[in-house]
């Protein structure tokens, strides 16, 4: 059992704001002056030696502006966004280079560090977003302007690292891509949008390994 805490940035991929072309939800559309942050606690519960499950509770700020962009379609929009949002993800994680932890790897030791020491693995899971948008100028005539539901599903994916500097305590960084099942995170659709909204977390992950008793559940 373990228990972990995360803060990084957040990415935004949807219709307001992004690059110098036309909108994507891929990492070629960052715009890094909207680039907002993230925190999160949660906790993981390995199976095998190389399958686990994990549980966040991610709290994290999104941000979008069409004056951050030289893309004249988007620019003359003129509108802008910032949205706090609140996750719960349940995620699976298979390490494709499993953890290998001991003295030997301790900072003391940190001159034999090796890539194969570092605990390399995707993860892919589901959840929940809720998210309140703040939109400027969403009349403009090409926004769909329906009604939206506040709370959407979440689909996780992506990568991490982790790299174990003693039998209790882990450092890594993880970036996950948050497919979302909303056009409206942003608070605007576009008739001509083909793809939902979506966002990235960046996270540095802090991890502490709890103590197991005789029973096999943690010790607190």
């Amino acid at each position: 059992y373990e228990v972990h805490a995360t803060i990084g940035p957040t990415l935004f991929f949807g219709e307001l704001g992004g690059a110098n072309k036309p909108g994507s939800h891929v990492l070629g559309d960052i715009d890094l002056r909207s680039t907002r942050y993230n925190i999160a606690v949660g906790a993981r519960y390995k199976i095998r030696e190389k399958f686990a499950i994990k549980l966040n509770l991610i709290y994290g700020r999104i941000h979008g502006s069409d004056a951050y962009t030289d893309y004249l379609p988007r620019r003359i929009r003129n509108a802008s966004f910032y949205s706090p949002f609140f996750e719960h993800s349940l995620v699976a994680e298979y390490s494709i280079l499993k953890e290998r932890l001991g003295v030997r790897y301790t900072l003391q030791n940190l001159r034999r560090f090796k890539l194969r020491y570092v605990n390399t693995y995707v993860f892919a899971g589901f959840g929940g977003i809720y998210f309140n948008p703040h939109t400027t100028n969403k009349d403009y005539h090409t926004n769909k302007n329906k009604p939206f539901r506040k709370f959407n599903l979440v689909i996780p994916i992506g990568f991490g690292f982790r790299y174990g500097f003693n039998r209790r305590t882990t450092l890594g960084i993880e970036f996950g891509q948050r497919y979302t099942s909303t056009d409206y995170l942003d608070g605007f659709s576009d008739i001509h949008s083909k793809a939902r909204d979506s966002y990235a977390t960046i996270m540095v992950i802090f991890t502490y390994k709890l103590k197991t008793a005789r029973s096999g559940l943690p010790k607190f």
